[in-house]
């Protein structure tokens, strides 16, 4: 079929569609492809869902993100004419509606979230609309170590900790039931036999408060959220949930001799968007990205918020997720014991 018999049929046919008649005048003998009718992503406004609170590290690393999304979007797609991220904070229900709402959202690259690896925990002994296995993983933007705490008048040492639980039972302060935090310390208790009775907090703020007001002994949070007291001496880290510790005289979990929970227990911040997300769509998001961690630029602004980088992208983000899911199925047993 010649060009201009395959312009004339795709004429026909969007007359057609439009229900006119081939002899519409505003047309006349003008071809105009049917992929003109297609505006270039994004063509509208970017919903950005974080399942936390306003303030908070997720919170925090979107609204640094949002601004050079919006440039480099608009750079990688040409033609784009939107592109504003819209952060949305959902922390309902443990941050359950927040990611139920970008499970059901369109897969159309209008609505992108927030998702904390250990959230997978909500799907493992009751029903849920949410196969976590099938969203569209985008980046896992970095990695944040867990470290365990005490006051500054508390334990000296992680092997003190050990040695005074098997004397009394100690309280350990963790975030959000089956959560996040909560997780990796059932797996640091379980497979390090740590002596401890957990104390159940909304969140790491609420753990570092317990510590210091001395109502329970010691805390599982953030690294980077507990930064300023740690470097301030009013609290103290007992062991940092990683391969190595930046911190003299401070063993990591894998020193004290548990290497396996070294991935495990950190916290894993990945970006993802509804199940079955076009390629081409996702390809856009995923070199845009890829961009923005190599701007100077926001890597400087980063390193204000305590941030660092360790992107991995599209496919491997995707890899990384289900080896976690893998992990946590395969010690469901143990989980069974504090989630039921």
């Amino acid at each position: 079929m010649s060009a201009q018999s395959r312009c004339k049929q795709g004429r026909r046919e969007f007359l057609r569609l439009l229900g006119m008649g081939s002899g519409a005048v505003f047309l006349g003998q003008v071809c105009l492809p049917l992929s003109y009718a297609k505006e270039a992503y994004p063509a509208e406004q970017i919903r950005w869902i974080v399942y936390t609170k306003p303030g908070g590290g997720f919170d925090l690393l979107a609204r640094s993100l949002a601004p050079y999304m919006k440039m480099y979007l608009k750079e990688i797609s040409k033609g784009a004419k939107a592109g504003d991220m819209i952060i949305r904070n959902m922390p309902e229900a443990g941050g359950l509606k927040a990611y139920t709402t970008i499970y059901n959202a369109k897969p159309d690259g209008y609505t992108i979230g927030d998702f904390n690896s250990g959230s997978y925990s909500d799907s493992m002994f009751s029903k849920s609309e949410i196969d976590y296995r099938r969203y569209t993983y985008l980046v896992r933007t970095g990695v944040s170590y867990r470290v365990i705490v005490t006051h500054k008048n508390g334990f000296k040492s992680w092997e003190e900790m050990m040695k005074a639980g098997r004397e009394r039972e100690l309280k350990w302060a963790v975030g959000n039931f089956g959560h996040g935090a909560h997780i990796s310390a059932i797996l640091i208790k379980e497979f390090a036999r740590v002596p401890a009775r957990f104390i159940y907090f909304p969140g790491t703020a609420e753990n570092i408060n317990a510590v210091l007001r001395g109502d329970v002994h010691m805390a599982i949070v953030s690294e980077e959220s507990a930064n300023a007291l740690i470097d301030a001496g009013e609290i103290k880290v007992l062991t940092v949930l990683s391969d190595a510790s930046r911190y003299p005289d401070v063993p990591s979990i894998a020193q004290v001799g548990h290497p396996e929970l070294a991935e495990p227990a950190k916290l894993h911040r990945l970006v993802i968007a509804p199940p079955n997300l076009p390629g081409e769509i996702t390809d856009i998001l995923v070199s845009t990205f890829k961009k923005i961690f190599n701007d100077k630029q926001f890597l400087a602004q980063a390193k204000k918020i305590g941030f660092a980088p360790d992107p991995v992208y599209a496919a491997e983000a995707d890899r990384l997720a289900q080896s976690i899911f893998n992990y946590y199925d395969e010690n469901m047993p143990i989980f069974k014991k504090y989630l039921t």
